[in-house]
Order: C-alpha cells, then sequence, then structure tokens
C-alpha cells in the first residue's frame, strides 16, 4: 500500500489497520456520527458565512458517503468505489475551496448550474403527452434562477469543473493519476468490472477502496476542522459516539 499524505501529516498506515469487515463498519459509523456531531457544533458555535455553509454541507455529504460505505463493504463492489471516489472528490473540492476565495464562490454558484442543467434535461425529455403546463413551470425556475445569479453576482459557470482539472491545483496530480482509473473502472460497467468481477471484487481491491475512503474522510474532516477552529475536545471519536447516543 502507497504511503499517502494527509492534513496534519498522519499517514494510512497511521490511520488504518486490517480488520475484518465487521471492525471496518463500526469504524466508518463512528466517523460518520463524528462527523454530525462537528456539523452541528459548527452551526451552532460558528458565524454563519458562505464559507461555513460550504464546509458543513461538504462535512455532512462525506458522513453521508461514509455511511454508503459502511454499508456496501461486501456488497457490489461498485458501490464501494463510488462511496470512495466521492469522498476523494470532495476532499479535492476541499482543498480548492480553502485555497481560493474565486474557486469558494465558484463551488457556490455550480450550485445554479447543476440545478439550471437538470431542469434543461427535464426539458429536453420526450413525454407521452406535450405536458405544456409542467414544461412552462420548469422555465420559469430555470428564468428564476438565471436571475438570482445574477442579482447576487454570482459568476456564470457554464461546466462545472471535475476532480481531474481541479486535483493538480492542489497538488493531487499523481494522487488523481493513481487511483482515478481505478475509480472509473469499478464505477462503470467496464469490461473488467462485467466481465472479470471476481478480479475486480477481490479483497485487496476492497481493501483499497475501504482505507482510502477513510483517508480522505479524515483529511477533509481535518481541513474544516482548522478552518472553523473545532475544539479538540470535539474532534475525537469518542465524541462523536457520545453525541450519537
Amino acid at each position: 500500500m502507497r504511503k499517502l499524505s494527509i492534513a496534519n501529516n498522519q499517514r494510512l498506515g497511521d490511520l488504518v489497520r486490517e480488520q475484518t469487515a465487521t471492525d471496518i463498519k463500526r469504524v466508518l459509523t463512528d466517523m460518520e456520527n463524528l462527523f454530525l456531531s462537528v456539523y452541528r457544533w459548527i452551526n451552532n458555535s460558528c458565524q454563519r458565512t458562505h464559507q461555513s455553509v460550504a464546509l458543513v454541507n461538504i462535512l455532512s455529504s462525506s458522513g453521508q458517503y461514509l455511511r454508503v460505505a459502511a454499508d456496501n463493504l461486501e456488497g457490489h463492489v461498485s458501490v464501494l468505489a463510488l462511496a470512495t471516489r466521492s469522498l476523494y472528490e470532495l476532499n479535492v473540492r476541499i482543498r480548492a475551496i480553502l485555497a481560493s476565495d474565486d474557486q469558494m464562490q465558484n463551488w457556490l454558484s455550480e450550485v445554479v448550474t447543476d440545478k439550471i442543467q437538470t431542469l434543461e434535461g427535464l426539458l429536453a425529455l420526450d413525454t407521452l403527452t406535450e405536458m405544456n403546463a409542467e414544461r412552462e413551470v420548469l422555465r420559469k425556475e430555470t428564468a428564476r434562477l438565471n436571475a438570482l445569479r445574477e442579482k447576487y453576482k454570482m459568476p456564470t459557470i457554464k461546466k462545472p469543473a471535475d476532480a481531474g482539472i481541479i486535483a493538480p491545483t492542489v497538488g493531487l496530480a499523481n494522487e488523481h493519476k493513481a487511483l482515478f482509473k481505478l475509480f472509473s473502472k469499478l464505477v462503470h460497467p467496464s469490461s473488467y468490472l462485467t466481465n472479470s468481477y471476481k478480479n475486480a471484487a477481490s479483497a485487496e481491491v476492497r481493501a483499497i477502496l475501504q482505507m482510502h475512503a477513510q483517508l480522505y474522510a479524515w483529511d477533509t474532516f481535518n481541513r474544516i476542522c482548522d478552518a472553523q477552529s473545532v475544539p479538540e475536545a470535539q474532534r475525537s471519536l469518542n465524541a462523536g459516539i457520545a453525541g450519537h447516543e
């Protein structure tokens, strides 16, 4: 296993050990509870800003993907791969938005872009009937979102940046090159996943996925805690477990 540096100078081997699926699920669940505990602490204790909103949403999303990973350690490997890749992409994004206010504004503006593109996709669908009334509702919502973006002078993001574009700017070029190929082969119904599932879902591959899920999640967590000055007492696994009880 490669050694990978994270925010607080820990390494992969310091964070995870060979464990049973039951042990790993417990660890991932404890991490999820901790992330949600800190999410609540930031919401209750920190001033609400664009940054704090973006950070707690990423923290909450990371907790949700930890749950996906915990529930699918022995299920179809594509689901575990999706959870790990999502935690990686959230880690890439948190590094970018903490390093640049422009990246923060772009990230928040992408919400509007994503909503508009979703509505445009719905409008483009063929339906059995004209559904003119429903289509008009979608067009009005698209216009409202465009007006909202203009009102708050949000940057117009025509195509949200993917992890491959952002990774080199935050020191993860090699990481992306090494692991994203694996993610892509496992998340999509590739020939490898379809015709050689036993190899694609081997114990070694599952170990790589669950270990890196923890790695990226912890790195994201530490960066958010540092940015929001979360006290050490709130950052331990015990605090998360106690908060969930």
